[in-house]
């Protein structure tokens, strides 16, 4: 048991895919972590980083500051969140929203007097850039990222695939790999893949009353409707993201195995004995249900 929470950066690319905002309220709700940082990354970082400040702001969160991460607008990045953001600016954000994100990534890294905890849950453009400029500062660092494709793809599908995380800036992924973390731990599709709440899991949540499940429930309607699914929901997408704020912190629900891994250069993130680097792998579950049940209670505040 730890007598203090472990300090986190959350690097993310919230405003495309859903799952990044029930990553960021799974953080709210998770004691065991004290955010310090929610860093935007991928296509139109300002954007980004002013969804992660709304959603603080109305969820109740605004003393954790938000940063831009390096814009990267020749990557291709919905931005699925237009609508819910409306009219939003730096300026009514309650808190703090830095323009520098990697030199505010390199002063949080240093200020924290022992290791902090990366949560990497979009394409590592923003990682890349940190590792090749303060590699010094990397080694303070563990990263837990959401990224790659093992054994199994989506659903649990045999066949690894190029991950969208990885595909999207390949030779960050491998700088990323390449650099002098203190340890990796990743959760590919292979274990995040299978994450949906539906029944009874989805209505507790999409019929609470909490901010921070309200927040994520409204901007879960919002993108729905940008694809034009107006209906109401009945269950998540896929929750891919919600796995690496879980791993933070804990092993429990999965099975693991210490992989030698590389990035090639089509995207695939490989097994390599020969030139890999050992890399904590959620290659599955112990106790799927489990964690569906915990996840829903902890974005309650019952866990």
């Amino acid at each position: 048991m730890r007598d203090k929470p472990i300090p986190v950066i959350l690097d993310t690319d919230i405003g495309n895919d859903i799952d990044d905002n029930w990553a960021l309220g799974l953080l709210l709700k998770t004691p065991e972590l004290a955010p310090k940082l929610v860093l935007s990354c991928t296509g139109d970082t300002e954007y980004r980083a002013l969804v992660a400040a709304k959603f603080l702001d109305r969820a109740g969160r605004p003393e954790i500051p938000v940063a831009v991460g390096v814009p990267a607008l020749e990557q291709p990045a919905p931005e699925t969140l237009r609508e819910w953001l409306g009219t939003y600016t730096a300026s009514d954000y309650p808190g703090e929203v830095r323009c520098d994100g990697l030199e505010e990534m390199a002063r949080t890294v240093a200020d924290e007097p022992g290791e902090t905890t990366v949560i990497g849950i979009g394409p590592l453009t923003n990682l890349a850039m940190f590792c090749r400029h303060y590699p010094g500062l990397v080694s303070k660092c563990r990263l837990v990222a959401m990224l790659g494709s093992i054994y199994r793809r989506h659903d649990g599908e045999s066949g690894p695939i190029a991950e969208y995380n990885v595909k999207i800036d390949i030779p960050a992924a491998q700088t990323v790999f390449a650099a002098p973390w203190r340890e990796i731990v990743i959760t590919p599709l292979d274990h995040c893949g299978l994450i949906k709440l539906d029944g009874k899991r989805y209505r507790s949540v999409k019929e609470s009353a909490d901010p921070v499940a309200a927040q994520i429930i409204s901007c879960y309607r919002a993108w729905r409707a940008s694809f034009g699914q107006t209906g109401e929901a009945t269950e998540t997408s896929t929750l891919y993201d919600t796995a690496a704020v879980h791993l933070a912190w804990t092993d429990a629900f999965t099975q693991f195995e210490t992989l030698p891994l590389v990035v090639d250069d089509p995207g695939f993130t490989r097994i390599s004995p020969r030139y890999g680097r050992p890399v904590k792998v959620a290659v599955g579950w112990n106790n799927l249900d489990g964690y569906l049940d915990f996840l829903a209670a902890r974005l309650l505040g019952h866990a």
